[in-house]
């Protein structure tokens, strides 16, 4: 379903050059859990986000079902990132002046998924806090709330950046345990995680160093 075909990325920070992605090649299908792990600066971030249609790659291509995901001109990418993918951040990047429906409500296109925020509030205990805003709720009643809105659009590729970061245990378990559902409904979830609880739900696990797989 996606192919990551020989991608490098490099930042620079004045006249000094860092490789976050060299010669990087994976091959991704539909309906797996895949947790990517490494030390800090490896490339797990930039991958996730070049997945996802946020950060063109220098060199490469990502195929999304054969199309090039940034061949296309860049409105093309962002229905690519809207249809396609959902997004789960460590800083749940919540709007602070929207409520928890609203901020769900942002990810929605058709009138399926504004039916089904319900159901979903329902599931993750979020229906009494539907009209609270971020700065309410606990740090797991955000994430929470992150994850469904990354999902209520029932994308086919879930991207979570080390979603469990801020949580405690118990809150990492809950959250996990949702990820687990919508991959047993079918989700590709492609995980950056260092915690190896959070790992262990992924049933392919690789590891980049200095952006590149081990």
């Amino acid at each position: 379903m996606l192919d990551i075909i020989n991608i490098s990325k490099v930042y620079w920070k004045g006249a000094e050059e860092f490789v976050a992605l060299k010669d990087l090649n994976l091959k991704i299908e539909k309906g797996e859990f895949i947790a990517i792990s490494g030390a800090s600066g490896a490339g797990k971030s930039t991958l996730l986000n070049a997945i996802g249609g946020l950060i063109r790659p220098d060199s490469g291509t990502i195929t999304f079902k054969g199309n090039d995901v940034y061949k296309r001109n860049g409105k093309a990418t962002a229905e690519y990132r809207k249809k396609n993918v959902g997004f789960m951040f460590q800083q749940f990047h919540l709007m602070p002046y929207l409520t928890v429906l609203e901020n769900i409500k942002l990810a929605c296109y058709k009138m399926e998924h504004y039916n089904n925020i319900g159901s979903y509030l329902e599931k993750c205990s979020l229906s009494p806090l539907k009209h609270k805003f971020p700065e309410e709720l606990s740090v797991g009643e955000k994430q929470r709330t992150a994850f469904v809105r990354a999902i209520i659009s029932d994308p086919e590729v879930l991207l979570a950046d080390e979603p469990t970061g801020n949580l405690d245990p118990e809150n990492s378990k809950i959250l996990m345990s949702l990820v687990e559902d919508h991959h047993k409904n079918g989700g590709t979830i492609i995980l950056v995680s260092h915690d190896p609880l959070t790992v262990h739900y992924a049933n392919r696990k690789i590891i980049l160093e200095r952006g590149k797989l081990v």
